[in-house]
């Protein structure tokens, strides 16, 4: 009798287990909560101990695997027209209903706050050039406000809705929210 228990409860926990791919984790990892969210955190660079090191755009996993696909302040380390091959293959990793979540800095709001003192110069630069620390994939090669941002990720994938992200809690992920980040939700 504990055997049959046993294997139904497992059967029960891994139904009930989402995947989320954390890709260019960077310094902010996210941590897999048993029986919610198992994280895999993806980096091209391997001095951030990321659980695969490997360019986002190309993953080892099968068509519709995660549930969640995060590009948390990653999007602006790509040049004008260079981020397509990641979104593609985030819309082809992620399950049916899955979401991507995009944040980054909001090029607009940064700016009014600028002009207006709200922020100091330094942290105005930061955001649009990136903190450098060692690497040229630290630097911030584009920028987006509101409109650009919808209007590159419509044109990429056929998205079934593409919404301001709500910054709710998903177990083990740590998304920051401040009033100049500017975050998209795609559901597929």
């Amino acid at each position: 009798m504990g055997t049959r228990w046993n294997v139904r409860k497992s059967w029960r926990v891994e139904a009930a287990v989402k995947i989320g791919i954390n890709c260019g984790s960077g310094q902010r990892p996210f941590t897999s909560v048993f029986d919610e969210v198992q994280w895999v955190n993806v980096d091209s660079q391997p001095r951030w101990d990321p659980d695969l090191v490997c360019d986002g755009a190309h993953l080892p996993y099968p068509d519709e695997y995660a549930d969640y696909f995060v590009l948390h302040h990653v999007l602006e380390h790509f040049g004008c027209g260079e981020a397509e091959d990641l979104i593609n293959e985030a819309f082809r990793v992620l399950k049916r209903e899955g979401s991507l979540i995009v944040c980054v800095p909001n090029m607009h709001e940064l700016a009014v706050g600028w002009m207006s003192k709200r922020i100091t110069t330094q942290i105005y630069m930061t955001n649009v050039y990136g903190a450098y620390m060692g690497s040229e994939d630290d630097r911030h090669k584009w920028g987006f406000d509101r409109n650009s941002l919808v209007e590159f990720l419509a044109g990429q994938r056929p998205w079934s809705h593409i919404n301001f992200f709500d910054f709710r809690q998903i177990p083990g992920a740590s998304i920051a929210q401040d009033w100049w980040i500017l975050g998209m939700e795609c559901r597929k």
